[in-house]
């Protein structure tokens, strides 16, 4: 249960720290989940896990998703990166 607890609380908390990361973003903390979801899942994760995804999600597919988020906290380019891969996936580029 602890190690549920603990991913729970990353996935909640790291994309509120983003927000405050990179405010210049005007990003919300949602917006940060969309591109690690959508990057771990390799497309518009809607399509492929139910919602609410923290408890859809497999255990790898968590991994990914975590290490997406820790990843933006310290590659800003890294996040921009994922977050055109994303909106390309939605079809909202160009």
């Amino acid at each position: 249960m602890e190690k549920n607890t603990d991913y729970f609380t990353f996935y909640n908390q790291l994309p509120k720290e983003l927000e405050l990361t990179y405010p210049d973003l005007n990003f919300k903390d949602h917006c940060y989940l969309r591109i690690a979801l959508d990057n771990a899942i390799g497309t518009r994760w809607d399509i492929r896990v139910a919602k609410p995804a923290y408890k859809n999600l497999d255990n790898e597919q968590r991994h990914q998703v975590l290490a997406n988020l820790a990843e933006y906290t310290r590659d800003k380019s890294t996040l921009l990166e994922h977050n055109a891969i994303s909106l390309a996936y939605r079809g909202k580029l160009g």
